[in-house]
């Protein structure tokens, strides 16, 4: 509540200034006559000022640089939207983090890149693992980490990719809560180590829009392979499946559905697990809130204009983490259900910054960033 009671003039601030009649586009904010791009690139960007008990005053920025790849021949088309999204902010107390994530579609879309590149050195807060945890559990600590994923894809079909991803992290310099239960060194993964996998993806992506999609489909299934072979201080697998499914209901209204699945196995860090809670699926519960071996989880958003360049969406979703299939019931399976206001920055791409609100088992959480929760 303090983050957003904060940041909220702020951010009107900027949309005023920036929605001047006098400037025609400014930071990537777009006239509303824009329905058709006539410019294949554009950045938005947007200062961030914000105060926490656990940062004190922090700065930085966020932001998106969007393109179309130009066709070989004049009656081929653009690519869809590619994008680089990147966040920093830097605070009082020496906290850090920077990163930067990109989704790229080449020439004619033979290929698409995908990847990630972070920094951070953030505190955290680790509250056990499983899906009854309580937040009476709570324990901080703080870690570094460097984080490399890179995924090349070919396309073998119109809108289906398959590729080889490979991902690198390292984690260090750990602090925990004395007395804690990572302190006690009885978690797998509690003093860090290094992360190498090699993955195999296959991706379908018939979205008309990577950004803030009206019509398509996005389905993703990869598994991971971590070995000491190749330098990772654990072995174990991680597999993943995504699908996402979007409906137009009529002018500017939209109906998307998430659906997420993440499966461990062997000898898993608990940085490595999976969890529930996030700016994503299931907002309403803090990132990280609860780890275990998998999650299986969904999502609903109904997306709908108001007036001028705000627009607003309603969601619900349904999930948890489990070890075990049995250990999901009625008393512990985690929901959230909320609303959101959008303000419009590129209507020819459909670029919105989001406030949510969600609520869940435990209370609400405001949430406020640039592009859609997927």
């Amino acid at each position: 509540m303090n983050f957003f009671r904060r940041l909220l003039p702020i951010v009107l601030l900027n949309f005023y200034w920036l929605s001047l009649p006098a400037q025609k586009k400014i930071l990537g904010i777009h006239p509303l006559s824009d329905t058709i791009l006539t410019e294949k690139k554009g950045i938005f960007l947007l200062p961030l000022l914000y105060y926490t008990p656990d940062t004190r005053w922090a700065f930085g920025a966020a932001g998106v640089y969007y393109f179309k790849i130009e066709p070989r021949y004049d009656h081929q088309k653009l690519t869809r939207v590619s994008y680089i999204q990147f966040l920093t902010d830097y605070t009082q107390n020496d906290q850090l983090d920077v990163w930067s994530v990109w989704n790229i579609f080449t020439r004619n879309e033979d290929f698409l890149l995908k990847g990630e590149m972070r920094y951070r050195n953030f505190p955290d807060r680790f509250y056990g693992i499983g899906n009854a945890t309580t937040k009476a559990q709570e324990e901080k600590y703080s870690y570094d980490l460097v984080s490399v994923k890179s995924l090349v894809m070919k396309k073998i079909l119109p809108h289906l990719f398959i590729g080889l991803d490979y991902h690198f992290e390292s984690e260090y310099g750990f602090k925990y809560t004395s007395g804690g239960v990572l302190e006690q060194g009885t978690i797998t993964g509690y003093k860090g180590g290094i992360g190498s996998a090699f993955g195999l993806v296959g991706v379908l992506d018939s979205r008309d829009n990577a950004i803030n999609a009206h019509k398509g489909r996005y389905a993703e299934l990869s598994s991971y392979f971590y070995s000491r072979v190749w330098g990772s201080t654990f072995s174990f697998v991680n597999l993943n499946g995504w699908y996402q499914h979007y409906w137009p209901m009529g002018k500017k209204k939209t109906l998307a559905l998430q659906s997420k699945l993440r499966l461990t196995y062997g000898e898993v860090p608990f940085l490595d697990m999976s969890t529930a809670g996030n700016d994503d699926i299931l907002r309403g519960y803090p990132r990280n809130r609860f780890r275990d071996q998998n999650f299986a989880g969904a999502q609903v958003e109904y997306r709908f204009p108001l007036f001028w360049r705000f627009g607003m969406v309603t969601f619900a979703g349904l999930g948890d983490v489990f070890y075990r299939l049995r250990e999901i019931n009625l008393n512990t399976i985690k929901y959230s259900i909320g609303t959101g206001l959008r303000f419009l920055v590129n209507p020819a791409e459909r670029l919105n910054i989001r406030f949510d609100y969600a609520w869940g088992r435990e209370g609400g959480y405001f949430y406020f960033s640039v592009a859609e929760a997927f």
